[in-house]
């Protein structure tokens, strides 16, 4: 169904970047890694589909949590809005981004038939921060109101936008206020939006001390021909154990991506990842994780989307539903 790696040995790369404002780039080297003997437990997906390749729901268990998007509005108990562009000396969000954040404008985030749906519009806007930009867009996260930790399994059913500069992203915070990647940062799914690369995402993890000394691991994973992250909805399967980070693609029932604190070169650091985190989900425009490639007749030119009325949805992020259940190890 997808590219497989042989025999699942990952490929990694270990590199400097420059941000987290939705990750840094995904490339591919190769290492083998040990995993560490203490963790049994053994992800069994779900036999049946959510949407289109989703691995199915599962049931609520004690101190689970489970957002389906049902509402005609977001939860604000455990969703919050980021603002403006964030110049922290990296360029907007730190990625040199083209995009203004908006806080609760339904033009950018809304949710539609148990959808959450953000879509980035190209529109001259000013941004809380003063900052003039090109382009709008949404972010939100769950900090101070939704925290995760291991052990757990978290899996989110998506499918992302198409256009050259889209760059959406589901990914962790350290709740802890620490520097950037101090705490950590896991990057669940990262994709870019040109078509060519329209059956390419990926997961990373950032570590180690602060720019420019800090590091990062990345896999990409493939879908098949056909059956891509623009057009059908997958899902992403975080297992989250002690000294242990698993991500798994839809009903595959190996990772295509793992990591533990034997990992080159997390291994000369401090492992930043048993701790507390909260979850964003945005897509940003532009930025150094397409090398700047960017085009705006690829994008929407207002709340309707009129210029894509035959598809609009191709423009957005889509989320189905995101769910986090404690496993036992």
């Amino acid at each position: 169904m997808i590219f497989r790696i042989a025999s699942y040995i990952l490929l990694f790369v270990i590199l400097s970047s420059c941000g987290g404002g939705g990750g840094s780039s995904i490339e591919n080297n190769n290492n083998s890694i040990t995993q560490p003997p203490n963790n049994p437990f053994v992800y069994i997906p779900p036999s049946t589909t959510s949407t289109d390749n989703c691995v199915a729901k599962s049931q609520p268990v004690a101190n689970s949590w489970h957002e389906d998007f049902n509402s005609n509005e977001l939860n604000i108990n455990d969703w919050s809005y980021d603002e403006g562009c964030n110049d922290n000396g990296g360029g907007c969000n730190g990625n040199n981004e083209a995009q203004n954040y908006t806080s609760n404008d339904s033009d950018n985030l809304f949710i539609e038939d148990g959808y959450l749906k953000i879509q980035p519009i190209y529109e001259l806007n000013t941004g809380s921060d003063g900052v003039n930009q090109q382009y709008t867009s949404a972010k939100i996260y769950t900090k101070d109101k939704k925290l995760f930790t291991y052990p757990a399994k978290i899996s989110i059913c998506f499918k992302v936008p198409e256009g050259t500069g889209m760059w959406p992203a589901i990914w962790m915070m350290p709740n802890a206020d620490v520097p950037w990647p101090t705490g950590g940062e896991i990057d669940l799914m990262e994709a870019r939006g040109r078509a060519a690369l329209a059956n390419v995402m990926g997961s990373a993890v950032h570590f180690g001390e602060v720019w420019p000394n800090n590091k990062y691991i990345s896999q990409n994973v493939n879908s098949a021909v056909g059956n891509d992250f623009q057009t059908y909805f997958h899902s992403i399967t975080f297992i989250w154990q002690e000294d242990k980070i698993e991500m798994y693609l839809d009903q595959e029932s190996s990772p295509f991506f793992s990591v533990t604190p034997n990992s080159y070169l997390l291994n000369q650091y401090d492992y930043p990842f048993n701790s507390s985190f909260y979850m964003i989900l945005n897509v940003a425009v532009g930025g150094h994780f397409d090398n700047y490639a960017l085009d705006s007749s690829h994008f929407c030119i207002d709340a309707d989307c009129t210029n894509f009325l035959d598809n609009p949805d191709k423009k957005r992020m889509t989320v189905d539903w995101i769910e986090y259940l404690p496993i036992s190890n």
